[in-house]
């Protein structure tokens, strides 16, 4: 490499032509400033709302060169290649009454050109509070900040509880969550009034659990229930799975075209396709899936095993395509809500339920969610994270 004729400063970096003759080639990228956080269970690049291009329609073909999608690798991109980690937010001050900042969260697919902001992400929003803190958005309170956190995907607040010393966000703590290796900082989570999130209503069919019938496969018994996230709950059983699989499961393609055709039919009958295969391309983060079992052994991601003592039901998240290597958060919620709600297939499964922490053991771990409840109205569902900043700077794109 002919370093003598390589002439760069921050910004503009560019390779020229020896005296030899030839055409310069231009090597100048755009650059955004922006956070990369973990939180929980998932991790995302953080944006300032005022560092994006005013026009908003713009945004989707940053996020996907931000991300390096599509490309099952998102080698050039910030992407993880999984779900989890193939995140945005968007952050600003909010200017409305009671709440501390806006949160737009948008899920940037891997192997299609596509960025989805029809759900929200429960994990990344625990990041959003450390954040909004850290970035002065938000005046610090020694000890514990409450942050209000108005999520612009499903209009409905989330309050955080974040740990604050020396005016910043503390990052270590003796909390642990499953699916992260050590212990973090606590923040307690807790989802206000998270019915109807996209549809105005906590079951958009008026039932709390129906008979589908699925091209190829027949009749399907599902629970549709709009929770912090649009959900769909399915047996395990009723696909032909004991509910204990780990990523194996994404290799079974007859039950992954199951849950699919499942998917994009509950997809049409929430609203959000006008036909059941159009769910592919054009609704892939809602409805989210779960798929619920009775508590049972099993052995989690880290090879370890989960007792049946450690769990209230046993349960399975899909997103985008692809079995969830922990549990959202929203979808925590939901189940909460559903294991709480008689003639629910949650509640069938889990039965009688008087406790209001509902126990999930998911592929990582347990996770507990505390649910608020009048009679069957939602008021609350709480849940437990960490989060970190990992890096800050700025980000590059062609």
């Amino acid at each position: 490499m002919n370093r003598k004729n390589y002439t760069g400063d921050n910004k503009n970096r560019q390779w020229n032509k020896d005296k030899k003759g030839g055409n310069t080639m231009n090597q100048k990228q755009r650059k955004f400033p922006c956070v990369y956080m973990r939180g929980g269970t998932s991790k995302a690049v953080f944006f300032h709302k005022e560092d994006l291009p005013a026009d908003e329609k713009q945004w989707p073909e940053i996020f996907l060169k931000v991300m390096g999608t599509p490309d099952v690798k998102q080698i050039d991109g910030m992407g993880g290649t999984v779900s989890s980690t193939s995140k945005v937010a968007v952050i600003s001050k909010s200017d409305r009454p009671g709440i501390d900042v806006d949160y737009h969260f948008y899920q940037v697919d891997i192997v299609i050109p596509r960025v989805d902001d029809s759900a929200n992400c429960g994990n990344i929003s625990s990041a959003v509070g450390p954040y909004a803190i850290d970035e002065g958005l938000v005046e610090p309170v020694e000890g514990i900040t409450q942050v209000r956190v108005y999520n612009v995907n499903t209009n409905k607040v989330i309050e955080e509880h974040v740990r604050v010393q020396d005016g910043k966000a503390c990052a270590n703590g003796d909390a642990q969550i499953q699916g992260v290796p050590g212990t973090g900082s606590r923040i307690d989570m807790y989802f206000e009034d998270p019915a109807g999130a996209k549809t105005g209503k906590l079951f958009p069919t008026g039932l709390k659990k129906e008979t589908i019938d699925v091209p190829g496969y027949g009749p399907a018994e599902v629970t549709m229930i709009d929770c912090s996230n649009p959900v769909i709950f399915i047996k395990a059983k009723d696909l032909g799975i004991t509910g204990t699989e780990l990523t194996e499961l994404n290799q079974n393609r007859d039950v992954m075209e199951h849950i699919e055709r499942i998917r994009g039919i509950t997809a049409q009958k929430f609203g959000f396709v006008d036909d059941f295969m159009k769910a592919r391309t054009e609704s892939t983060s809602a409805p989210k899936v779960a798929i619920v079992s009775p508590a049972q052994d099993y052995k989690n991601m880290d090879g370890n095993v989960v007792k049946t003592s450690e769990m209230d039901l046993c349960v399975r998240a899909i997103s985008v395509g692809a079995l969830h290597k922990a549990y959202p958060m929203t979808v925590a919620v939901a189940t909460g809500a559903a294991a709480k709600i008689p003639g629910t297939i949650v509640s069938d499964i889990l039965g009688e339920h008087k406790s209001d922490c509902v126990r999930l053991g998911h592929a990582s771990g347990v996770t507990d969610v505390l649910m608020k409840m009048d009679g069957e109205k939602v008021l609350q569902g709480g849940v437990v994270r960490t989060a970190r900043r990992i890096m800050d700077g700025f980000v590059y794109i062609r």
